[in-house]
């Protein structure tokens, strides 16, 4: 079997970065949840704690595909595009927020690899579906 010129040592290189990429994203995930679940009902776009879930959620979304795990990119996208969409002082949904990092942690506890299939298409749709719920109120 042909492995496109990779050693053995190329593959476990491979398999060291993915290893890390699952540990900053399980310590990403666990500062998500304390930052979520630490907010007041009234959350708008200019808080810290907003800033930091951005930048949390860009970089898992930067890096997700290149470890073969494109659900968690399209998560990161998912929560990246809401925040963008909200003008100025426009409430920020807990709930949009609750729903995004509880996919990034079933998506990592599960280590859902790819696009998740049917199974990862649902979820997206389900995020789609709060973040236009939440905005419709």
């Amino acid at each position: 079997m042909d492995d496109g010129g990779k050693s053995d040592v190329a593959y476990s290189e491979e398999d060291e970065l993915a290893d890390q990429f699952l540990d900053w994203t399980k310590e990403a995930l666990v500062e998500m949840r304390q930052l979520v679940d630490a907010l007041e009902s009234t959350i708008t776009r200019d808080m810290a704690s907003i800033k930091e879930l951005y930048d949390l959620s860009h970089n898992i979304k930067g890096l997700g595909a290149s470890f073969d795990f494109e659900l968690m990119t399209s998560i990161g996208a998912s929560l990246c595009g809401y925040f963008k969409k909200l003008e100025g002082k426009e409430p920020v949904s807990k709930r949009a927020l609750e729903a995004h990092v509880r996919a990034f942690e079933v998506v990592l506890s599960h280590k859902i690899t790819g696009n998740g299939g049917d199974q990862g298409n649902a979820l997206k749709l389900r995020l789609q579906a709060i973040i236009h719920e939440e905005s419709a109120v």
